[in-house]
């Protein structure tokens, strides 16, 4: 079998040489400066059509679908040398639609045609590790299979129409564009509220803000490397693609637009040769911060000197929904006293071993470390300064440990007023919810004193391993607050873009195959997609509590001077699921707004 590539572009030229590995191959570019000194075992043809007279098989990546057509139909174009019998494989990420009839139109004259465009850099391609997306008719799949097995093994079928792949390959990377630009936005935030970059790196790959972009471009950034090589119009010319597909099918795509939007900027402002990994520093600019490692990093010590003779008492306040399952985890390796206002809940973690106080006072009395999980910081006050308060019966040397996910400049100052007593407060908010606390795999941060962060961990770890060090005080709530920001988005964004691939045709579970081992991925996705089509659950968390986050966040980008403006879109649709679906209602019910919005249903995708 004979194969035929055109165009050497940075994708293409990577494709070509993982076939040539296999396969002697023929290319073409129509830029004659990419067919010099080409490696052993590739042959430049003097035409497109010359290259179609001797292969069987021919790929094809190029920047469009009108790139692909005049490829093929234009004066000395592919079509001149095609016989009945060969085949074409699209690479492109092009308009599905237009590739179908472009596919129709070849198979007319018994030129066969499927897409296969891939998930992934030139180099995760040079790797082996991209994932190839496919679909066409069964014949011309399994012609090509070989073929694409040599670029990567990992290559999923998406379907049986032409153009299927093109669409999937769309959905994954306005995925990937939402939580990329997304996170960069947040993390702006963080830095100007206090946090580092290696900081807010471990806080979101430990949460459920964890993505491709944080994985990958973060990861990256700290050690002062680049993640990626792609040309910002080629992500951009995606994100157009998308929006296009979503008027098509008839699909709101909210976030999808205002991310093409700020992509847009980026060509507009940086110029037509921008990569990608130039955004960073244009959405650092726009929060008039700079996202780069800091140059010196306040690490917490590794080693402690005793500070007690003893194992510390752990008092836990705030026994709802979160704070009684991390003080349920709590009682699996400690004994721990406990008080509630609504004494059933108390009672409830008597039987399972607690001490029940009966009033603050005596709780703080009694113990060493007083947890508190509580609605808001305000409550937290409250419970620490008012009537019959904590403070009636805290002692110097006691620490208090905030896990409510609350307002950083209050903690702050609640800090302040501890301290007059010799007093510490430390806030180490969670992110994983409550099933995540009964797994014991939510993360933890420590926003707080240094000196005590030894013991406190210590603390913590009866809850989770995954404590990470956010700095002072306030710091811990910052980090809380970025990562539900980003968590949000990769929710949001999920659900939007599979609505797109669902009302386009693709199926569900087929979409969590691909996207979940794809550059889209998240940890939303993860959760989510798999149990979409079926209305499973994916989380325990309630729609008020998420609006109160996602509300705090927007304060604190106010008060820091961060546009914050894929969030603001993030903050106003929970908004609207909370006023339409209720207060009480669960994450996992935005899935039927999404569905409202775009008249389909999941489960029947």
């Amino acid at each position: 079998m004979k194969v035929g590539y055109v165009g050497l572009g940075a994708m293409g030229r990577a494709l070509a040489l993982q076939l040539k590995s296999t396969h002697s191959i023929v290319v073409w570019d129509n830029n004659p400066k990419t067919l010099e000194s080409l490696p052993s075992k590739m042959i430049a043809a003097s035409s497109a059509a010359e290259l179609a007279r001797q292969c069987d098989v021919v790929f094809l990546c190029l920047p469009s679908t009108p790139d692909v057509q005049q490829a093929i139909f234009a004066p000395g174009g592919l079509l001149e040398g095609l016989s009945a019998g060969n085949l074409l494989v699209d690479q492109t990420s092009g308009m599905p639609g237009d590739t179908r009839a472009l596919a129709s139109s070849l198979s007319e004259r018994g030129i066969a045609m499927i897409d296969a465009p891939i998930s992934g850099s030139p180099e995760v391609v040079a790797q082996g590790k991209a994932t190839v997306m496919a679909s066409g008719p069964d014949d011309a799949y399994h012609q090509a299979l070989p073929l694409l097995q040599a670029i990567s093994p990992t290559v999923i079928r998406c379907g049986t129409r032409v153009g299927d792949a093109q669409a999937m390959k769309l959905v994954n990377n306005a995925m990937n564009a939402g939580s990329r630009l997304s996170t960069l936005e947040v993390v702006a935030m963080g830095t100007k509220m206090g946090l580092t970059l290696e900081s807010m790196t471990d806080i979101l790959n430990k949460g459920s803000g964890r993505n491709y972009t944080s994985e990958h471009m973060l990861t990256a950034l700290v050690q002062g490397k680049t993640s990626t090589n792609m040309a910002l119009p080629l992500m951009l010319k995606d994100l157009n693609l998308a929006a296009s597909l979503g008027v098509e099918c008839d699909v709101p795509m909210h976030i999808s637009n205002v991310v093409r939007g700020l992509l847009q900027i980026g060509v507009n402002t940086l110029g037509p040769k921008a990569r990608l990994e130039d955004v960073v520093g244009l959405i650092g600019s726009m929060a008039a911060t700079r996202l780069a490692p800091a140059p010196q990093v306040q690490a917490p010590p590794q080693n402690f000197p005793e500070v007690a003779a003893r194992e510390p008492v752990v008092g836990y306040v705030g026994l709802g929904v979160m704070g009684g399952a991390l003080a349920r985890r709590m009682l699996l390796s400690r004994k721990l006293h406990v008080f509630d206002v609504r004494t059933e809940l108390a009672r409830e973690l008597e039987a399972q071993g607690a001490i029940v106080q009966p009033d603050l006072p005596s709780l703080a009395r009694a113990c060493d470390v007083i947890m508190v999980c509580v609605p808001t910081s305000a409550v937290v006050r409250k419970l620490i300064f008012g009537p019959n308060g904590l403070a009636e019966g805290l002692a110097a040397g006691k620490i208090i440990v905030d896990q409510t996910t609350g307002d950083p400049t209050e903690a702050r100052a609640i800090a302040n007023d501890l301290r007059r007593l010799d007093v510490s407060l430390v806030d180490a908010p969670v992110a994983g919810g409550p099933r995540g606390a009964d797994a014991g795999t939510i993360a933890i941060y420590y926003g707080g004193p240094i000196d005590i962060f030894g013991p406190v961990r210590a603390v913590l770890e009866s809850i989770s391993p995954n404590v990470v060090y956010c700095g002072d005080t306030g710091n811990g709530h910052v980090a809380k607050l970025v990562n539900a920001s980003i968590a949000a988005t990769n929710r949001l964004i999920t659900y939007e873009c599979a609505a797109l691939g669902a009302k386009y045709g693709l199926s569900v579970p087929k979409m969590a195959e691909v996207i979940n081992q794809s550059s889209g991925r998240n940890a939303g996705s993860e959760r989510i997609l798999p149990v979409l089509a079926t209305h499973g659950t994916s989380a325990n968390f309630q729609l008020e509590l998420m609006v109160k986050d996602l509300r705090l966040g927007a304060r604190m980008a106010i008060d820091g001077g961060a546009p914050m403006i894929i969030a603001g879109v993030i903050r106003n649709l929970f908004e609207i699921g909370m006023n339409h679906l209720g207060r009480s209602a669960n994450l996992d019910d935005m899935a039927h707004l999404f569905e409202e919005m775009a008249s389909f249903k999941f489960d029947a995708s």
